[in-house]
């Protein structure tokens, strides 16, 4: 808890000091890799870090996106373990999430289409859901954004290794592609999981585990209680198949009194099938839906 107060309050003060305090301090957002514009330090874990880690990795973030992509980003939260070809669940299920990773692929894909200029994807630049929208955004001709830290392989070394932070695409065993064109790779999770949600115009929450329920609790929280802008919020794929576990908490929820449906209700957008978002978040956007129909 002292920790996450540190955080929080270092990024308030530090939305107000951040030119002075990196004019005083000599901060440089420097990058080790040509696809994205600036690599943290590899600290270990997060109870490793000191104030200067989270104020440098928050202050090249906003010089990032308020340089490159004023506008913010259309970001795409899900699972890292759904894939192209899943075989970890029952037949069903597999078959479940095998078309949702093509129709966040399809999503992305369109999006970056049509609106790119605008508003590009972002992920989190790791491996399933995420690589489905990195993969739709790059193979339509688009930027392809990712916001990542250390985790597996780029853990290993000593002082981490961040040509392996970016997740790369595997159509077979001994090829790769590169599926992130810019983007961040942070010393601390949790400046990484606060500006994902910062830093976007609209937010797409397909199903996940651990990670991404908490990012989902994180962003209606902070809506709900007044401290993020509303943005529009959609939770994507087959609310049955893939959803019910939620609903069944946010009902149970509203039972004991700990919510109030309507605080949680208008908050969010339910989607079953992830590429009607493309229609509904144009629109939202204000962005031009006749062109977009018509490609």
């Amino acid at each position: 808890m002292k920790k996450l107060t540190i955080i929080c309050t270092l990024i308030f003060v530090s939305m107000l000091q951040n030119t002075s305090y990196a004019q005083e301090n000599k901060i440089e957002c420097l990058s080790s890799i040509k696809n994205a514009s600036y690599t943290g330090v590899y600290k270990g874990i997060e109870n490793n870090l000191s104030v200067e880690d989270f104020h440098r990795d928050l202050f090249c973030a906003e010089s990032f996106k308020t340089e490159k992509y004023p506008q913010g980003f259309v970001t795409i939260f899900g699972s890292s373990r759904i894939h192209k070809k899943n075989t970890q669940g029952d037949v069903q299920v597999n078959q479940a999430n095998d078309q949702l990773y093509q129709q966040i692929y399809n999503l992305a894909f369109k999006w970056t289409e049509n609106h790119s200029a605008e508003y590009p994807i972002l992920t989190g630049a790791g491996p399933g859901i995420m690589e489905a929208g990195s993969r739709g955004a790059i193979n339509a001709g688009g930027p392809s954004i990712g916001y990542t830290t250390y985790y597996g392989p780029s853990r290993k070394a000593k002082n981490g290794d961040a040509s392996m932070a970016f997740w790369k695409y595997r159509p077979s065993k001994n090829k790769s592609k590169t599926i992130v064109t810019d983007g961040l790779i942070f010393t601390s999770v949790a400046i990484r999981e606060s500006l994902m949600i910062n830093h976007s115009a609209a937010m797409v929450f397909a199903p996940g585990g651990t990670g991404t329920e908490w990012e989902i609790f994180q962003t209606i929280e902070q809506m709900k209680s007044g401290q993020l802008k509303p943005v529009p919020m959609y939770i994507v794929g087959d609310k049955k198949m893939h959803w019910q576990s939620l609903y069944n908490r946010l009902e149970d929820m509203i039972k004991r009194g700990t919510i109030k449906r309507y605080e949680v209700e208008a908050l969010f957008v339910h989607v079953d099938n992830p590429e009607d978002v493309f229609k509904l978040l144009t629109k939202e956007l204000k962005l031009n839906l006749a062109a977009s129909v018509q490609s």
